[in-house]
């Protein structure tokens, strides 16, 4: 006989590593339970990143004795009691496999009561330990140490305090968002590190993950069909991040990551907002229970639902319509970093305990003006200072040594202002001058700054840099990565604050140039400095390139293709666009039907 029935530590701990990979896993599940208890209170005490200790006090309705100690069973819950109930679910935990994993893998303790009768549960990795009566009035408290201890390969993975803490805040902060109507008090090591009053304000959670600056220009959203319900918050566009990360969204008040309503609020901000930049939304999906399907990934994250498309479209219309029924247009003034004090400077105030209305947004034709789209584009596309000089850039360009030309082109004519045609003995070219200028500035910045001056400059007008607490604390353990580049970070409010750059960094937009720079070492623990440059330089060879409609005199296209052709890569600009399109002698006869 070679099939064994595996035993109930065992199979626990198999259960354990499919949904408890990290201390914010089981934070995450413990919280859920008190959520799903009706608790109006929770306190999530944390000591050393969760592995020393993870406390949760709830003040829900509690368990009775018998209770207590069947818990602990695998697959013994409360929450549903046949396949009826799998396929309409109504609550955040429903497997009753959460209690039993993490017994497994740490030492935990239960104190629990119902108001009538309390008790005490004790079990050490899987095996029980002990059950005696508890003082505990009402509500639950659940104490986990040694966590991972009993399996060591878990815990070899296992990162630094600072970065499981953060995991930790960061599911906090979101589980706030979606309840905004419970009380949550974060702590970690002795300290509060976030606080809501459970008022029922999802605008004051807002405020206190994000700061004062976002929730003063969040825009409520409010749509709804036969079977969707959608509502929450959204950032007006200058109001942006450099990851998704800040789109949350929720299905029946759940946090789950849903692609379909991600995508479709993207793509609402996409024509006002610069590639690689993501708007703050908090929208939470009403939908019949019946329709959507929460079983499909042990952690719970994410669900199927029928009539996506619709519901895709739903957002779309909601969130685009939202945003067309307020003026978006930047402002000159916001275009350079301001410096912001801190919230206890501002005499301003928001009331919070009165809710926002939804707007009232009629259809409107989109008949938005193009020089808003250009103003947006230039300022967001990518880092680049508004004061380049075009006539100075062209004259730098004359004092660099000359590289010689691939093929001299010799210039005849110029088309609509835009494009220039020459021709040599092999035939006709015709040259797009912008994209030609792009390439030859590009190539000119790429050489400057290949070894960029690391002299410090003191700004007249300091930066400062806003990120939700858990998002800081990563930065703060890695800001060492941001110093080997120039970048000095100080605490400072809901961020941080620069005081000095680099000389380099002089013809760049500083503030969205520091904001890619941090949004890589928080997603790869690492600068690719490079790449941001080029990424830079890009957009700074196109803000100083001729714009179309820009009539020429023969000796300057003649200067244009002469230095295209002793560019290293004369054929494309820095976006991929073709500079020079060439139509050989033998093609032209043929159009002209000349050869057969």
């Amino acid at each position: 006989m070679k099939i064994k029935q595996l035993d109930e530590i065992l199979a626990n701990k198999i259960a354990a590593g499919e949904v408890i990979e990290r201390p914010a896993n089981v934070v995450k599940e413990l919280v859920e339970n008190s959520i799903d208890a009706s608790s109006s209170k929770i306190d999530i005490i944390i000591e050393e990143g969760g592995m020393n200790l993870i406390e949760i006090v709830d003040d829900g309705l509690g368990m009775d004795q018998e209770d207590a100690k069947l818990c602990f069973s695998r697959h013994a819950t409360s929450k549903i009691t046949n396949d009826q109930d799998l396929f309409c679910i109504q609550t955040l935990g429903f497997r009753g496999e959460a209690i039993p994993s993490i017994a497994s893998i740490s030492h935990f303790e239960l104190k629990t009561s119902d108001g009538q009768s309390g008790s005490t549960v004790v079990y050490e990795f899987g095996k029980f330990i002990e059950q005696k009566q508890s003082d505990l009035k009402r509500g639950t408290k659940i104490t986990v140490t040694k966590l991972f201890q009993n399996v060591p390969a878990r815990l070899k993975y296992v990162k630094s305090v600072n970065a499981e803490f953060a995991h930790i805040q960061n599911y906090v902060e979101r589980l706030s968002l979606s309840h905004p109507n419970i009380a949550f008090t974060l702590m970690h090591n002795g300290k509060v590190t976030y606080k809501t009053n459970g008022n029922g304000q999802l605008l004051e959670v807002i405020h206190q993950i994000y700061g004062l600056s976002v929730v003063k220009n969040m825009l409520n959203l409010k749509v709804e069909n036969d079977e969707f319900e959608v509502e929450g918050y959204i950032g007006k566009i200058e109001i942006n991040r450099a990851s998704k990360n800040h789109i949350v969204t929720l299905v029946n008040h759940r946090i789950v990551k849903n692609q379909i309503a991600i995508d479709a609020i993207n793509q609402a901000y996409r024509k006002y907002l610069a590639d690689n930049r993501y708007p703050i939304a908090i929208i939470n999906i009403e939908i019949d229970p019946y329709l959507v399907d929460v079983n499909v990934h042990p952690s719970k994250l994410e669900v199927k639902f029928s009539k996506e498309s619709e519901l895709k479209q739903l957002i779309f219309d909601g969130v685009s319509k939202t945003l067309e029924g307020v003026n978006l247009t930047y402002q000159a003034k916001e275009e350079k970093p301001v410096f912001k004090p801190q919230l206890d400077q501002l005499d301003l105030e928001i009331d919070f305990r009165q809710e926002v209305p939804p707007l009232q947004v009629q259809p409107i034709e989109r008949t938005m003006p193009s020089y808003i789209y250009e103003e947006k584009e230039e300022y967001q596309a990518s880092p680049i200072n508004q004061e380049i000089s075009e006539q100075k850039i062209v004259e730098e360009i004359k004092e660099t040594p000359l590289k010689e030309m691939k093929k001299k082109i010799f210039v005849k004519a110029q088309i609509h202002g835009t494009y220039i045609v020459g021709e040599d003995g092999e035939g006709m070219y015709l040259i797009d001058q912008h994209a030609a200028q792009e390439r030859i500035n590009y190539e000119y910045f790429l050489e400057k700054y290949s070894h960029p001056d690391m002299t410090m400059r003191d700004l007249l007008v300091p930066i400062t840099v806003e990120y939700p607490l858990s998002e800081c604390m990563i930065i703060e353990e890695r800001k060492e990565l941001l110093k080997e580049v120039g970048i000095y970070l100080d605490p400072f409010g809901n961020g941080f604050i620069i005081k000095q750059l680099p000389m380099w960094m002089n013809q760049i937009n500083e503030h969205l140039f520091i904001e890619d720079m941090i949004q890589q070492v928080l997603k790869d623990n690492k600068i690719d400095l490079l790449s941001l440059q080029e990424h830079a330089i890009a957009t700074l060879s196109c803000k100083a390139s001729l714009k179309g409609n820009s009539h020429l005199s023969i000796e300057s296209m003649q200067t244009i293709v002469d230095n295209l052709m002793r560019c290293d890569n004369p054929y494309v600009c820095p976006h991929g666009r073709p500079t020079i399109i060439h139509y050989s002698a033998y093609d032209l006869e043929k159009l002209f039907k000349r050869v057969v």
